[in-house]
């Protein structure tokens, strides 16, 4: 059952009539629906060379919270961070780990030693890049007086955590330069992923005597200091971007571009007309409105990836302290509907936590073989499981929620929706609440916000990823939630090698994390975007930020 194709996102009749829809769910596939298995990268364009003096038009939509590589732990970040620097691997254009930084690599037979031999290279101020600069980046990423939010990415190496948690120290952190050209880093336990890891942003060099000469090196074009495909050369706050190639890069003969410019227009029509004209050569979203004709004609490509966008329930803030009430919230809506009319992406109802797209070690895929934590759209237990959580804390009357989101289009329409669906639902009146990207960002990692969105991608390709982030006061835990079992068990997964054990324990700790169930997901996100003709090249990772290395503007 669907509705017409002319639905409007923000008219209150049309709201009224997917809130009266029941019984439209279907089973999820074991793969995002609609999507293909394709190596990210733009069909090719045989019309024309590539114009090597070409800036590729891009939207950035916000400013970037942070362009100092473990600061900067969001995907606005990343995407500037991606193409100015560069780490010890980078993903290939099948997605795959390759030598970058490093040029190659040796690992020891447990599994836990890697060396690795550095290329000849400058920074973009002519500095050669060190092994020592990847030695005090991955010490910096731990400092606990950085308090970077990423830095439990690095907690695989021995001694990180300690050192990260302050029961350790620097020097304890097994990661050393052995000469300029030489690093060696020893992990806690074999961890088949780990070059994979290496590709995130946070794990990018920093120029060592930069960033002790200057703590605001990384907020401005003139200070920044890089080593990857372009350099920064403008900077306008909240406005514009643009980085130029980097003639000093050691593969500058792979890139086809003078450089980018990056807009920051946080408006989808605006985008979309942009895009119309000729102002832009790429958008990653389209109007909610216009998404299901651009999608059916082809205009608009969907790809796969492996991320999740649901909203997280504060577990020290009332009413979200009982995990009844916390059930209620995600059994209260319709997410096939919610998708069908509004997201509207082909992407799949999430009813766990964990994404499609991480392969178990016998073959098949992790989220298959999990299977559903719950049941949508059912009102009933919902209704049940509301009335037992306010009864359990005395309450006549459930606390006022705000549900918060960050500034889009996108982001209110779903939110509206799901404002209806809880006050048709269950009867509850929910505010609404709009903060400008940065501002959302550093209240929702301060453990500030009640009720709030997050799409959460994949940093690096393994379940654990995913699971990790809920441990007690995790960095990515920004709701509260705690469990000594869930503790324990990641710890322990942490520490397994033998993956066939591995994923029979992450499947463990996934089922106690939803029994919880502290965040209501809504669906298993897909890439929505559209490239103009002549462009070709751009590599959109399933695990990964999207990468401009190779991108092409064709001559016309």
């Amino acid at each position: 059952m669907k509705l017409q194709k002319g639905w409007k996102l923000l008219s209150s009749a049309a709201l009224a009539v997917v809130l009266a829809l029941t019984g439209c769910s279907q089973t999820a596939a074991p793969t995002q629906p609609g999507t293909e298995a394709t190596t990210g990268q733009t069909p090719q364009d045989d019309g024309g060379q590539a114009d090597m003096t070409a800036m590729l038009r891009l939207n950035l939509k916000t400013e970037p919270p942070s362009l100092d590589p473990p600061k900067g732990f969001d995907t606005t970040s990343n995407e500037v961070l991606n193409a100015t620097m560069e780490g010890l691997a980078r993903l290939d254009k099948d997605h795959k780990p390759q030598p970058a930084m490093a040029e190659k690599w040796t690992v020891s037979e447990d599994g836990k030693t890697y060396t690795f031999t550095l290329r000849d290279s400058k920074w973009s101020n002519g500095d050669p890049v060190t092994a020592q600069d990847f030695e005090f980046a991955f010490k910096r990423i731990l400092d606990p007086n950085n308090a970077f939010p990423s830095a439990f990415l690095a907690y695989y190496i021995a001694g990180a955590e300690e050192y990260n948690t302050g029961k350790g120290n620097a020097d304890a952190v097994l990661v050393k330069a052995f000469d300029d050209k030489t690093l060696e880093v020893k992990l806690n336990a074999p961890a088949g992923f780990f070059t994979h890891i290496l590709t995130q942003p946070t794990f990018f060099p920093v120029n060592k005597k930069v960033v002790e000469s200057n703590s605001k090196w990384a907020e401005n074009a003139s200070s920044i200091v890089t080593n990857g495909p372009f350099k920064m050369e403008d900077w306008v706050h909240d406005q514009s971007i643009k980085i130029v190639k980097n003639d000093g890069y050691w593969d500058k003969d792979s890139v086809k571009l003078a450089g980018i410019n990056w807009f920051m227009v946080n408006d989808e029509n605006t985008q979309y007309q942009m895009y119309k004209t000729g102002q832009l050569d790429k958008v990653s979203s389209v109007p909610n409105d216009m998404k299901k004709q651009l999608i059916d004609s082809g205009e608009a490509k969907v790809d796969s990836d492996a991320s999740i966008y649901y909203y997280r329930m504060n577990t020290k803030m009332p009413p979200f302290n009982n995990v009844n009430i916390r059930k209620a919230f995600a059994l209260a809506i319709d997410r096939q509907s919610l998708i069908d009319n509004v997201v509207q992406g082909k992407q799949t109802r999430a009813l766990a936590h964990v994404p499609y797209g991480f392969p178990e070690p016998a073959g098949g895929d992790f989220r298959e073989k999990g299977g559903d934590y719950l049941k949508d759209n059912d009102i009933e237990q919902a209704k049940e499981l509301l009335k037992k959580g306010m009864e359990e804390e005395g309450w006549t009357t459930l606390p006022l929620v705000t549900m918060t989101y960050n500034t889009s289009d996108g982001h209110k329409a779903i939110a509206q929706v799901l404002q209806e669906m809880y006050k048709k639902n269950l009867g509850i009146e929910i505010k609404l609440e709009s903060k400008e990207w940065k501002v959302f960002l550093s209240d929702q990692r301060a453990r500030n916000l009640q009720f709030s969105r997050s799409t959460i991608p994949a940093d690096y390709g393994d379940p654990i990823n995913y699971l990790e982030l809920y441990v007690t006061d995790h960095p990515g835990n920004r709701i509260n939630y705690s469990n000594k079992e869930y503790d324990a068990l990641v710890e322990k997964i942490r520490n397994t090698a033998d993956e066939t054990e591995r994923f029979k324990l992450m499947h463990d700790a996934e089922k106690i994390f939803m029994d919880d169930m502290p965040l209501v997901p809504i669906y298993f996100a897909t890439k929505i975007f559209m490239d103009q003709p002549n462009v070709n090249g751009i590599v959109r990772h399933p695990v990964g930020t999207t990468d401009y290395k190779w991108a092409e503007v064709r001559k016309k």
